[in-house]
């Protein structure tokens, strides 16, 4: 019989006492490797039924209808001697209308992203990370005549992504190929998802709205979904190398906390105080949290406060929000809102 090691101890012993499962021990880079969990998500959500989604309610407003006008900016993220640069960011959309929640494919190639076509949809493009690429040259993946789609990612192991589905009022985390093609919904009973992101190949933490809101760990494979934390933000993110997932945990109006979840056994610690009312963050794949304020980024790591790395006022760049980095850390999207007139 072969030894059983420290870790796979403690997940056997995580997944017995949660319910929850971490990813086998030889299972390989969940970011790049393919495990038997990854393409055998069931074909109807493991929770129970999708339940009948009737009309909208009378006061629904689509989330389209409240977006703000913004554009997306991709740069290369330089590190020289420690200290991190962008010398080329450069515009990546250039419409008056809502391009925002860029996330890298795992390859790198290319980032998803939502775009709001008008005041009633909103659906998931694809956009090129090479350098130089034109503005607005997003390629239209999802087709909904009825919904919106938006926050997408790719699923872990898989040539599919994740996005939030949202339909008369309802918002369900959903599965589609790369090419948009719907494939159908992971969790029938975890709404309003607002929010997400993948630990492993099959555990994901969604945001899900509420009073207050929460944040919930959900195993897309055997339907277990149960909440881990109350009034978290809304970047959640896996830690770059770990199975951790990290989220802003809001303890006050003025003292909000990026903290470090253990999906399975539902703990979390703080990691770093935010820069003062800001939520918004991205890791780089060195263990860096890189933060926008107004047009300037910021980066902290552990051992230093935060530390600006760049002031793109002279370029137009206001209002910084939602940040991605590339897997391997070569490529920034930075998400701003497109200046007034």
């Amino acid at each position: 019989m072969a030894r059983m090691t420290l870790r796979t101890a403690t997940t056997l012993a995580l997944v017995l006492s949660t319910g929850i499962a971490c990813a086998p021990e030889d299972g390989g880079d969940p970011e790049v490797g393919g495990s038997e969990a990854a393409g055998a998500f069931p074909a109807e959500p493991p929770d129970g039924p999708m339940p009948e989604i009737g009309p909208a309610p009378a006061d629904y407003t689509p989330t389209a209808a409240g977006s703000p006008s913004t554009d997306i900016w991709l740069g290369t993220l330089v590190r020289e001697g420690g200290a991190l640069s962008i010398p080329d960011l450069g515009q990546a959309t250039d419409r008056d209308a809502y391009d925002n929640q860029p996330s890298f494919l795992l390859d790198g190639s290319a980032i998803l992203h939502t775009a709001a076509l008008d005041r009633r949809q909103t659906e998931i493009m694809r956009l090129a990370a090479a350098s130089g690429a034109e503005p607005g040259a997003s390629e239209r993946l999802t087709q909904t005549e009825e919904a919106s789609e938006f926050s997408a990612l790719q699923i872990p192991g898989q040539d599919a992504f994740s996005a939030i589905h949202e339909i008369r009022g309802k918002q369900y985390l959903w599965r589609y190929d790369l090419s948009g093609a719907s494939i159908g919904p992971i969790f029938a009973t975890a709404e309003p998802v607002g929010y997400h992101a993948w630990a492993n190949e099959r555990v994901v933490a969604m945001f899900i709205l509420g009073s207050p809101p929460t944040l919930q760990v959900g195993d897309a494979l055997t339907g277990e979904i149960r909440i881990v934390a109350e009034s978290p933000g809304r970047s959640i993110h896996r830690i770059p190398g770990t199975e951790a997932i990290s989220f802003v945990r809001k303890v006050s109006d003025d003292e909000w906390w990026i903290e470090r979840l253990d999906p399975a056994a539902g703990t979390s610690e703080r990691i770093a105080r935010t820069l003062p009312g800001r939520e918004d963050y991205a890791w780089t794949p060195e263990g860096e949290i890189l933060m926008g304020d107004d047009s300037r980024l910021f980066a902290w790591s552990e051992g230093s406060d935060w530390t600006e790395i760049g002031d793109f006022s002279d370029l137009g760049v206001e209002g910084i929000t939602r940040l991605a980095v590339s897997p391997d850390g070569s490529r920034i999207a930075i998400v701003a809102n497109r200046p007034a007139g």
